[in-house]
């Protein structure tokens, strides 16, 4: 394995980041392969593979206020494990993954206000298991897997208004199973997994309007396979897995991606070895972690893990002080003058969402695009998030 866990960049990521892990109240229920997701600010795990190996359907609500677990009605479905789920617009998306039998091609959205699953059009694609999901838009983008022909390098989108699914452009890397994915500024990445023995550490980029898959940079750490990952903040983040050898790493590493930079950036891992095929949530400014598998002990843990990741919209704006921002209210652009060393800016909405990101080659941005009301400009160097201003937008 390569050896990338160095003293100094320890100590930066210490400096960086003071938060630590803190230990939650332990699921009721050990798992791995989870479709795991947060809604109306409660996490979920979804179906997987419990300790003896089979296949489930139950659904269990975690409440961070209360620190609680609670059994739902279980998933109308087959049971499965190895399926994939994603969050648009206050719905979740879920699906595929296999049976003991068969491998599937369904496709599902959950209500977490009406506790309501409703079957959507499944995927034209065939059946798979350890698929890619990312939500962008109003679509949802869905690639990768195994099945009993082997690896897939074959990508599809659903149109959430249509409930239709459409061929895209294929991963033109190789086919493999179980990568990493997410969205980070809105863009579509997938990258990692494997196939057979090799474990891969290239990640790519989907241009959702020219249906066009970019190689970016590759990952900066050791190849893995089979973690979590999550979005906040526009960043992308990578947690725990396998690594290069197919087995446990030593820490259960998180690296944060930042979409703009095409850069990546180690944080705190979580506590113990990494875990094969866990889960993970995030509500409001918090990562939640859990389940898996330890390959080290043998074991299927259930306990959960609670990582705090900041805040996007209150930072502490005194590592740049005279940085000022100028109209506001802000019409068809925004200027700013004393950035001292800043390379990148994201722009949200009100909802938290990124509507806007830009490298910075001159201190202006426009906005004409951007609907009117609040909005909250963030200011990066690097992968630090140095200062966040509120700006009006009015047309």
């Amino acid at each position: 394995m390569k050896n990338i866990i160095l003293s100094g960049l320890l100590m930066l990521c210490s400096s960086l980041f003071s938060q630590t892990w803190v230990q939650m109240a332990n699921a009721p229920i050990a798992r791995h392969h989870p479709i795991s997701f947060s809604l109306n600010g409660k996490g979920y795990a979804v179906t997987g593979s419990i300790p003896n190996g089979n296949p489930s359907n139950d659904v269990v609500e975690y409440d961070p206020i209360l620190n609680s677990w609670t059994a739902l009605a279980d998933f109308p479905g087959s049971a499965r494990s190895f399926g994939i789920g994603a969050v648009n617009n206050g719905l979740a998306y879920l699906g595929f993954g296999a049976t003991s039998v068969q491998y599937l091609n369904d496709f599902w959205s959950f209500d977490a206000s009406s506790g309501t699953w409703t079957q959507l059009a499944s995927c034209g694609c065939s059946g798979r298991r350890h698929p890619a999901m990312i939500a962008s838009g109003n679509k949802i983008y869905v690639g990768l897997g195994d099945n009993s022909s082997g690896d897939l390098n074959d990508w599809w989108l659903y149109d959430i208004p249509s409930n239709t699914w459409t061929q895209i452009a294929n991963l033109p890397g190789p086919a493999r199973h179980h990568p990493y994915m997410f969205n980070a500024g809105g863009e579509v990445f997938a990258g990692f997994g494997h196939s057979g023995s090799t474990i891969y550490d290239d990640w790519y980029k989907l241009d959702t309007a020219l249906n066009t898959w970019t190689a970016v940079s590759n990952f900066q750490g050791e190849a893995r396979v089979a973690g979590t990952q999550f979005s906040w903040g526009g960043l992308g983040y990578v947690l725990s897995g396998d690594g290069d050898n197919h087995n446990y790493m030593q820490t259960g590493e998180m690296w944060s991606y930042n979409p703009i930079s095409d850069s990546w950036q180690q944080l705190t891992p979580h506590p113990g070895e990494s875990r094969w095929a866990p889960g993970s949530f995030v509500i409001n400014n918090d990562v939640y972690f859990f389940g898996g598998y330890n390959r080290l002990t043998g074991q299927h843990p259930n306990d959960l893990w609670k990582f705090g990741l900041g805040s996007p919209t209150n930072v502490d704006n005194n590592s740049l002080k005279e940085l000022n921002i100028y109209p506001n209210p802000a019409n068809n652009f925004i200027s700013w003058e004393g950035d001292e060393g800043v390379t990148s800016v994201g722009v949200y909405n009100a909802l938290g969402q990124m509507v806007l990101t830009s490298p910075v080659i001159e201190k202006q941005i426009s906005t004409k695009n951007l609907s009117n009301g609040l909005h909250f400009i963030h200011f990066y160097i690097g992968n630090n998030l140095v200062k966040t201003s509120k700006v009006l937008i009015q047309h």
